[in-house]
């Protein structure tokens, strides 16, 4: 029988808030998924691996059940910011890439505090999969200049 692994990229604009990253351990934890965290100051990205049942409550998780718009002390940032093409609060968290692939590219799942963008894709880059990174951060470069046309 041939098997996949679900795999998707979020990223997330601010992940500052450690009640976001203690959701986002545990829930992954919790699902037996693996995957990895690169918490950069201009793109976060969530890469995870899993079956197809905790492909389904990670996303709703990431993407419906985190109030992303929450700063750290419970306060809620401003609607110009949170607001998304939805008007939802989409932009703080996208869903950048979700597909199958035939193995595990990590293993338990790893928080990294990355000073640059050339040690964020070099994360990546061990595993061979710095393809995940380079989506994730072209997406918020675009996204940032988009917002300095506003």
């Amino acid at each position: 029988a041939v098997h996949f692994i679900f795999l998707f990229s979020f990223r997330v604009k601010d992940l500052s808030n450690p009640a976001h990253r203690f959701k986002v351990e545990k829930n992954v934890n919790q699902l037996l998924m693996t995957g990895i965290v690169t918490l950069h100051r201009d793109c976060n990205a969530i890469v995870v691996e899993g079956g197809a049942k905790q492909h389904r409550k990670f996303k709703r998780l990431m993407l419906h059940r985190i109030k992303w718009n929450e700063s750290r002390r419970g306060a809620v940032i401003s609607k110009s910011d949170s607001v998304g093409a939805l008007g939802d609060g989409s932009s703080l968290c996208r869903l950048v890439w979700e597909g199958t692939v035939k193995q595990r590219a990590f293993g338990k799942i790893q928080f990294k505090t990355c000073p640059t963008e050339l040690y964020a894709r070099e994360q990546f880059k061990k595993r061979d999969v710095e393809h995940y990174w380079d989506l994730a951060y072209s997406g918020a470069i675009l996204e940032a200049a988009g917002d300095d046309n506003t």
